[in-house]
């Protein structure tokens, strides 16, 4: 091929792929406009993505989803692989909210260690009017199920709701990164007492499968219970749902997002 001939391939190629041409997304996900973006803080980078659905509406409300530990890295991939925004490419049309989807840059972490980064992240999509930070709730499954339990604990006033799936309370990782021993949670820990002091007038939604062999059911029974107390004894204070699944294991994070009453329960806590 003459080289001047090459050129102008050369260039018509990357003129197409400036306007758009890129490779088609996945069943579904054309529905869907994903945005993914990067955002260093503290010397550490991070990958973030904000998904809009079709029926979204852009400054209203908004649901921060937290991955598990097998979507940490940088990739901007995996943490849009899993749980809740899978769901939503799926199923894009029954899902009216902005998601906020950032990505945990390791495994030997927990997510709270990542919480300025996060809460950065809802800042910059507020300032930029794609959602009204006054409509947000949290989910997350596993170690994001941890992280939904603590930022919502931690900062309560940033969110309406929160949903924890086979999620837990005490860290299983320190702040080194080593693995600490996992103690079986009970409703008196101080920790578990603790969250429900803080969540207290919170609506709060506990998914967690009865066969779970990689956090134990109890963790949210435990969590459940104590909600429970604190409930009785604070007037006024907000609604608790626990749902537990007898026979699932550690992915009931598929029934969770499947479940429209989780959905319409999310509408209800981030109406105007």
């Amino acid at each position: 091929m003459p080289m001047h001939t090459a050129l102008i391939a050369f260039i018509l190629v990357f003129q197409t792929l400036l306007a758009g041409g890129m490779p088609q997304p996945e069943e579904g996900a054309d529905e869907v406009r994903v945005h993914k973006q990067t955002m260093e803080l503290n010397g550490v980078t991070y990958a973030w993505a904000i998904m809009i659905p079709p029926g979204a509406e852009e400054g209203g409300p908004a649901i921060l989803f937290l991955h598990g530990a097998g979507e940490c890295g940088t990739d901007g991939e995996k943490n849009l692989a899993v749980g809740l925004p899978k769901n939503v490419r799926e199923h894009p049309e029954q899902w009216p909210f902005v998601l906020i989807v950032p990505q945990k840059p390791t495994r030997e972490s927990e997510w709270e260690d990542h919480a300025e980064a996060v809460l950065a992240m809802l800042d910059e999509v507020a300032e930029k009017g794609l959602i009204d930070p006054n409509r947000l709730a949290i989910t997350g499954l596993s170690q994001g199920g941890h992280g939904t339990i603590m930022l919502a604990s931690m900062h309560p006033e940033r969110f309406r709701a929160a949903a924890p799936v086979c999620g837990y309370v005490d860290r299983r990782i320190d702040k080194q990164g080593n693995r600490v021993e996992e103690v079986p949670a009970t409703p008196t820990d101080r920790s578990v007492l603790f969250a429900a002091k803080k969540l207290v007038d919170m609506p709060v939604w506990l998914v967690h499968g009865g066969a779970d062999p990689v956090v134990p059911v109890e963790e949210s029974r435990a969590l459940s219970e104590a909600l429970t107390d604190a409930v009785r004894r604070t007037p006024g204070s907000a609604s608790k749902s626990f749902i537990e699944h007898d026979e699932v294991g550690h992915d009931v994070w598929l029934q969770a997002y499947a479940d429209p009453e989780l959905v319409e329960w999310f509408v209800e806590h981030t109406a105007e």
